[in-house]
């Protein structure tokens, strides 16, 4: 149903509104939407609302001052702190131009293909750690998966608004591209060949993880050059689909940052 939704507003251009002070800061900085008001709650404002207040109008964006039940009936959402903005939705981008951008022949870029998550909040955790892992640019499929709606901004902590998205018809089909351009393909499983401190995450890099519940789909795996595992010594058999996503990427950071010096 996300997925559904957020292609109705991609098609439509319709406005949506992001809740929370770190979305609406960051969506303010970022300047990668198209703000047409910010909502802030008339009871008094916090300095973390006088702070939104004071950047939108240094950027004349207007402000209405509502009732905590009116900005949560424009948000959908009892957390949005006080703070709310209605925007456009997300710029979207394609995967030819991140590559084209992260060096002449692909250079040593980071990708993070996600196979199927459905969870904003997952999506929004993974958002915010490939963010901060200097990965150039999240894929994701246009179905059957949740895409860049304003929970997910809310879950990332304002991370999404400096994220590089892409999406995909055919994740498969994208592998196969990505390979023909020199990028090496790794799906995360708990099956892997070689565990993530084994395998070389260096160089151009597509990390692939997969769903929530199935992991990576046969067809997704069947295109992966190789899969990685995590060493595990508890009880439990897996981490989560963003926690996971998380040990992998800074395993990447690590090898990539000591490659350089």
């Amino acid at each position: 149903m996300a997925a559904k939704t957020q292609k109705r507003r991609l098609r439509s251009g319709t406005r949506e509104v992001l809740y929370g002070f770190h979305p609406v800061m960051e969506a303010l900085g970022a300047g990668r939407r198209t703000i047409d008001t910010v909502m802030v709650d008339r009871a008094g404002l916090s300095d973390r609302q006088a702070r939104v207040v004071d950047l939108a109008q240094r950027r004349r964006i207007p402000c209405q001052t509502l009732d905590p039940e009116q900005i949560r009936a424009a948000c959908g959402s009892g957390q949005h702190q006080g703070i709310a903005a209605r925007v456009s939705p997300l710029p979207v981008d394609s995967l030819e131009s991140v590559l084209s951008e992260s060096g002449s022949d692909t250079g040593a870029c980071l990708l993070v293909l996600l196979d199927s998550i459905v969870d904003p909040n997952n999506l929004g955790a993974i958002v915010r750690t490939a963010h901060c892992a200097g990965a150039d640019a999240l894929v994701i499929p246009k179905d059957r998966a949740v895409g860049a709606i304003p929970s997910v901004s809310k879950a990332s902590a304002g991370a999404l608004e400096h994220t590089r998205l892409c999406r995909v018809t055919n994740l498969a089909g994208t592998l196969r591209m990505l390979k023909k351009q020199g990028v090496w393909v790794a799906g995360l499983a708990m099956e892997g060949d070689r565990t993530i401190f084994q395998a070389d995450l260096k160089g151009p890099l597509a990390l692939v993880v997969g769903g929530e519940e199935k992991g990576l789909r046969p067809l997704v795996r069947q295109h992966c050059d190789y899969l990685v595992s995590i060493p595990l010594c508890g009880r439990v058999d897996s981490l989560n689909a963003s926690a996971a996503a998380a040990v992998v990427l800074y395993e990447a950071f690590r090898q990539r940052r000591a490659s350089t010096g």
